[in-house]
């Protein structure tokens, strides 16, 4: 097992690959659709350009996004905030059959996983390690702060946390205050890791040099664009129209929006305060979201910044578009989408019957009609004539 202090991992196989492409994230700039995406042509991408994107989960779950970030646990174990030992000791088979892939394909591979973009640099050296003397190049997905940032709120009261929006804003404050060292050094400052796209970069940079370096951007809409965008990247536009449309063109994350994620934060609350374990809060969160709130029409607003995190994300974007620019690394894409835009990045006011409509539609999805049925009629009796 991996740790920083050690240096040490749990592969040594010979490297055949020619080149490696490292998907590193960010969390919240459209991971999730490209690993659709890819997992739905992966053999055709791989006999038309080349490019092996080599399954790790569709093995043994048919129906999941592919992506290799569960196999990164394997390898890098307690470097990532939310893994224990015991998590990723149950993962470092699947490092092992995803290297042992990678080893024995002889053109390029494709790994993506999100989470690497948390990581500290020793785990960067030991990733790159791990794929030497391949020729390693390193793809960053990245969205604008105004967008990237709520979404990851209500992607924490979806998985569970109760943190109300202007908190997570002045918890991010906090920790950006501590300055570069601190973002990198501690094991806790993931997120600005990830999100201060400038030292991301670098802290790749240092390793393969900022030429092999690519940041697409994301336009956020159509979908479509964002892959058109990746395939420049890695090297393969040719095959952008090779996926089918329907794939192409379709969403795989619904947001939940403002009042939606309010009243999530509150139940999330009641859940906790009501002690409920953590896998029966999950499925009821689940329950929630699948029959209540995500297939409803007239959501409301969706989420965004806080007017009163509103000066902080513009600072931050306006000083984050600059740091990227300076580092020297290849830009796909148009930086004028990463940044702030006020009247598109900042959440516009609810109204009371927009949280109740929510809140109502949460309360459809908890409850079982057939409960609430009336009581079939009990058969009358028949008095027969005694002789």
């Amino acid at each position: 097992m991996f740790s920083p202090e050690s240096g040490r991992g749990i592969t040594n196989l010979p490297r055949v690959a020619a080149k490696v492409i490292l998907h590193i994230g960010q969390q919240k700039s459209g991971t999730t659709y490209l690993q659709e995406v890819l997992g739905h042509c992966a053999d055709a991408l791989a006999a038309e350009t080349g490019v092996l994107f080599p399954p790790s989960l569709r093995d043994v779950l048919p129906d999941a996004v592919e992506n290799h970030e569960r196999a990164t646990y394997g390898l890098l174990g307690t470097e990532y905030p939310w893994v224990s030992a015991e998590r990723a000791a149950a993962e470092e088979d699947k490092w092992t059959r995803l290297a042992a892939r990678a080893a024995e394909w002889p053109g390029t591979v494709l790994i993506s996983a999100e989470a690497l973009s948390v990581v500290r640099s020793a785990a960067v050296r030991r990733v790159v390690g791990e794929f030497a003397p391949a020729e390693i190049e390193i793809v960053i997905t990245t969205r604008g702060l105004g967008r990237a940032l709520p979404s990851l709120w209500q992607q924490h009261v979806r998985n569970g946390r109760r943190q109300e929006i202007g908190t997570f804003f002045e918890t991010l404050a906090a920790q950006r205050d501590q300055g570069p060292e601190s973002i990198e050094l501690e094991h806790d400052q993931h997120h600005w890791r990830a999100f201060a796209i400038g030292g991301l970069v670098r802290r790749w940079a240092r390793e393969v040099g900022a030429d092999r370096v690519t940041v697409v951007v994301n336009p956020g809409s159509p979908p479509d664009r964002l892959w058109r965008l990746f395939t420049a990247a890695i090297g393969v536009a040719e095959f952008a129209d090779r996926p089918p449309e329907q794939v192409l063109t379709r969403r795989t994350h619904s947001g939940l929006t403002m009042p939606e994620t309010l009243v999530l934060v509150r139940l999330n609350r009641l859940l906790e305060e009501a002690g409920w374990d953590t896998y029966s809060a999950r499925a009821a969160r689940e329950r929630l979201l699948l029959s209540g709130l995500l297939p409803r029409s007239g959501r409301g607003p969706r989420v965004g910044v806080p007017e009163s995190a509103r000066r902080l994300v513009e600072d931050w974007s306006r000083a984050d578009v600059a740091d990227l620019e300076s580092t020297g690394a290849r830009i796909v894409g148009d930086l004028d989408d990463l940044r702030f835009d006020a009247e598109r990045d900042v959440h516009r006011p609810l109204t009371p019957d927009q949280v109740a409509d929510a809140a109502a539609a949460a309360v459809l999805a908890m409850v079982d009609r057939s409960d609430f049925q009336p009581a079939p009629p009990r058969p009358r009796r028949r008095f027969g004539v005694r002789r």
